[in-house]
């Protein structure tokens, strides 16, 4: 016969502390009706005391059963989603690409790994390109809504020194086999100097680089004063500064030249052409995880077109008013690239030219931009343009 060992003791009145062979119990209750929680769960006892008669269930098995079908059915996260990386839309169709930290496109897989295991990140993501794309997208009409006043001359924007200083190195110490061992202390003290050393030159260096920086700061402060006197050579660093960090739209290229006298200033702009104009706007879907475009009809992007293009000439004729106060005629020229059917090579083809005085230029009501359109508006200047009513451009030829 087996033997079993058990032994009781009483915690406070109504619970005892069971110790036995196969573990440790606490049971609570009176004589003939008690709970009992043990290694193999929570058990209701009833019994008639003297009679031998007694019943015992199992209370929570239907939470345990419950809680062993979550854990059998919790879904296992693929492979693929420790790969996704990067979310690319295109703008003109609306095609999504799950991208991996190459660049690889995962593929529909990938996409549907995304909105299951990462929905919340990949709409986040969605909707931060497709505003930016409609941002974009009004900022191409409305570009000449930032052209300052022609007696508003620019505020110098410094450039912050981003570079954070080299970080001190972590010497390290002598210890006790160092101070016992000269070889040793000797190799330790060595390797602290050559870090010391080297973190000296690191810190010249950027030291050398700040005040470098500080300085150029300092001179571009003093050709912003000696500009805003009317200085010629200080007006055209400030114009070089300031026309060619503009934020545009679209990449913009731009060159200019001022007259000796300062009192003329030519400028020339690279517009884009109506071929790689964009074309959609975008908008999430209300149920499910994608992008609707909306592609403008041809009519709407000739209108786009027409009104970015002008405006542009418009926002720099400002800015060159704004950056030369000695300035009387600004002459503007917008051109764009288009093959040369004679060399097969690339020539420019200039879109409209314009001539404006100051006197003319401060007409305009600079508190009221939103009513005013650049089309109509460098038209009431002297305008070398050959356009048709639905924005198709022939070549012209420019002031010279």
């Amino acid at each position: 016969m087996a033997l079993r060992f058990r032994r009781t003791v009483s915690i406070f009145p109504g619970v005892r502390l069971n110790l036995g062979k196969r573990g440790v119990s606490v049971s609570a209750g009176v004589r003939g009706a008690n709970l009992t929680l043990g290694r193999n769960g929570l058990y209701g006892n009833a019994g008639m005391p003297g009679t031998g008669l007694s019943y015992r269930e199992k209370l929570n098995k239907g939470n345990t059963k419950g809680l062993q079908r979550s854990a059998k059915q919790s879904p296992k996260v693929p492979a693929m989603a420790e790969q996704i990386a990067n979310v690319d839309l295109n703008t003109t169709t609306g095609d999504i690409a799950i991208l991996d930290a190459d660049g690889q496109d995962l593929g529909d897989e990938g996409f549907e790994v995304a909105k299951e295991y990462a929905r919340d990140a990949l709409e986040a993501t969605l909707s931060e390109q497709v505003d930016e794309h409609n941002r974009m997208m009004a900022r191409i009409g409305d570009i000449h809504l930032q052209t300052p006043p022609p007696d508003q001359f620019p505020a110098l924007e410094p450039e912050p020194f981003e570079a954070p200083p080299p970080t001190q190195p972590e010497l390290r110490r002598l210890d006790l086999r160092a101070r016992l061992c000269p070889a040793r202390k000797r190799a330790i003290v060595e390797s602290n100097e050559r870090k010391k050393h080297r973190y000296q030159q690191q810190y010249l260096r950027w030291q050398n680089n700040s005040t470098q920086h500080d300085h150029r700061e300092q001179v571009r402060a003093a050709l912003y004063d000696q500009a805003e006197k009317g200085d010629p050579e200080a007006m055209e660093a400030v114009l070089d500064d300031h026309l060619l960090d503009i934020d545009w739209p679209r990449e913009t290229q731009l060159s200019f030249e001022l007259s000796e006298d300062g009192r003329t200033l030519m400028l020339d702009v690279d517009l884009p052409e109506i071929e790689d104009f964009h074309t959609t706007e975008l908008r999430m879907y209300q149920r499910g995880v994608g992008v609707s475009v909306n592609t403008l009809s041809d009519t709407a992007v000739r209108k786009l077109y027409m009104a970015h293009v002008h405006g542009m000439g418009f926002r720099l004729i400002g800015e060159g008013f704004a950056c030369a106060p000695t300035v009387h005629t600004v002459i503007l020229s917008g051109f764009t690239q288009v093959p040369d059917t004679a060399t097969g090579g690339q020539t420019d083809k200039y879109l409209y030219s314009v001539k404006v005085n100051r006197e003319a230029w401060q007409r305009i009501q600079f508190d009221n931009l939103d009513v005013v359109d650049p089309v109509d508006a460098l038209a009431a200047f002297e305008l070398r343009r050959d356009m048709t009513k639905t924005g198709i451009f022939r070549a012209i030829e420019p002031w010279d």
